[in-house]
């Protein structure tokens, strides 16, 4: 399976919390985008994220999982019930 990562680092500067999500929000579209302008063939992405510090840093971001990993992973997520039906 490949993986590609991208990062954005953003030094020196003292950002609010605010801030920090509302950055990490457009950029989450930027590289949704991203994939629809490259044209990347993508089977069954799932797609995970989140912008709340506080709830785990080391996964704020965006990952966009394809193939059967996904498929599994995401079984998983509405086995442990994350998924709600609106």
């Amino acid at each position: 399976m490949a993986r590609s990562e991208f990062r954005f680092v953003v030094d020196g500067v003292d950002l609010s919390v605010d801030q920090q999500r509302l950055i990490g929000s457009e950029i989450q579209k930027a590289g949704l985008n991203a994939l629809s302008v490259a044209s990347a063939k993508l089977t069954n992405p799932l797609t995970l994220g989140h912008g709340n510090l506080k709830l785990r840093p080391e996964w704020y971001g965006l990952w966009v999982i394809d193939g059967p990993f996904a498929e599994d992973l995401g079984q998983k997520i509405n086995d442990i019930g994350f998924w709600l039906q609106r």
